[in-house]
């Protein structure tokens, strides 16, 4: 029998449920699956007892929290679970969604034999680091068809070889709710084929293999081309989570949005923000006077100076989302606050200096896309305090061009 860890199967023998969550009895029947959205569980009747219970599949987030839920509502082993997942969770069963969603299905290559790819989640990081699995099955199960489920605004980066994609019309923040239209379109489908897999779908998947341009469309940066092309440098300058002058600066533009007044006076603190990013720049062309400069993030474009490619917008589409690529991937280092805002751009960069908010320290690292199996990681991905002065910032980013070749001459070439 075929036995893939990274696969679950669903058609036509879906994954067993183990023991009733009520009598503890194994003799469960399996009575189909559920595709809410973001849950995707098990159907089972314990043939015991009677139970009926639903129960997630190792997917995602529930590989290490999953949630089983009696068709009572009845909820099992609840305190296991974290808030962030069981709440909205709950909140999304005991109210579903019924109202109809536009999904469109886009169809590269017929297959009969498929493992479906679940990327649906509230938070963009999340997303995108579910559908870099999608390399993994395309390289490795090449005999099953790729199927990927995912929202509208990642379209664009459907990657080559998938057999099919799953576009679902729903604005991220929606993602948590119960949604029995997205079931009724997966039910129907999964009628159509003779062997269907869930894809694992890993939260965190190794990503130092991983081939960005079949996503993007756009070549990375050649790391062994870091001391060769002219120095460019890209900096993400998000308005929503800002890189901080001093702790009272962060404390101060909480108030204020706790207030109600972040439309009022939030522009002083995104202000300060691009007065340091101004600051660094001028910093670094005193060090490397050759030095060139991006600026991306949501925002008013135009209060750079002339000879920065100033790429901010109010207004995302296919056509911005490529070019912040082809940015990211001109520079040898980019500059960012800590966030999935980050995640494309390291993956496209030869090197980052992150800004890490001390309330992410446990974070550190999910929103890189690791490039290196080696030591190159360690001088390449610099993390730096969240109160970091544009000289600091300065300091590590000269470093970077400063030492690279040697760097790399002792820990690449001149090793057994």
């Amino acid at each position: 029998m075929f036995s893939d860890r990274h696969l679950i199967p669903l058609v036509p023998v879906p994954l067993a449920a183990g023991a009733c969550p009520r009598c503890g009895a194994t003799d469960v029947r399996t009575e189909g699956t559920v595709f809410a959205g973001m849950p995707v569980m098990g159907r089972y009747t314990c043939t015991p007892c009677g139970y009926g219970f639903l129960r997630d599949l190792p997917q995602g987030f529930a590989m290490d929290h999953p949630i089983t839920i009696g068709v009572d509502g009845t909820v099992h082993d609840g305190d296991q679970v974290p808030g962030w997942i069981l709440d909205p969770f709950l909140k999304g069963f005991r109210t579903p969604d019924t109202s109809p969603i536009t999904i469109e299905r886009k169809v590269f290559k017929e297959s009969r034999r498929v493992v479906v790819l679940n990327t649906l989640d509230f938070l963009y990081g999340h997303v995108l680091l579910k559908l870099y699995n999608a390399q993994h099955y395309l390289d490795r199960n090449p005999d099953l068809g790729l199927v990927v489920i995912l929202p509208r605004m990642y379209e664009w980066l459907i990657p080559k070889g998938v057999a099919e994609a799953w576009i679902v019309d729903l604005r991220l923040g929606t993602m948590h709710g119960w949604h029995t239209a997205i079931d009724r379109f997966v039910q129907e489908r999964l009628k159509a084929y003779e062997q269907v897999y869930l894809a694992k779908g890993y939260s965190h998947p190794d990503v130092s293999g991983l081939d960005i341009a079949r996503f993007t469309g756009v070549e990375p940066f050649d790391p062994g081309r870091f001391d060769q092309e002219p120095p460019h440098v890209t900096f993400v300058v998000r308005q929503d989570r800002l890189w901080y002058r001093w702790p009272l600066a962060k404390f101060m533009h909480r108030v204020v949005r706790k207030l109600g007044l972040g439309g009022l006076l939030g522009g002083l603190f995104t202000g300060d923000q691009a007065c340091m990013v101004r600051s660094t720049m001028r910093r670094l062309r005193k060090e490397v006077p050759e030095i060139t400069f991006s600026v991306v993030g949501l925002g008013l474009a135009g209060s750079w100076p002339a000879d920065v490619n100033d790429l901010r917008t109010q207004r995302m589409d296919v056509e911005v989302e490529r070019a912040w690529c082809r940015a990211y991937a001109k520079s040898q280092v980019v500059v960012g606050v800590h966030g999935s805002n980050m995640l494309l751009p390291t993956a496209l960069a030869a090197g980052c200096v992150e800004i890490l908010p001390h309330d992410r320290l446990e974070n550190i690292v999910q929103d890189v896309s690791v490039r290196y199996a080696d030591r190159m990681q360690l001088f390449l991905y610099r993390f730096v305090d969240e109160f970091a002065s544009p000289a600091m910032v300065t300091r590590h980013v000269v470093s970077m061009f400063r030492y690279h070749a040697t760097y790399r001459r002792n820990n690449l070439e001149n090793v057994f």
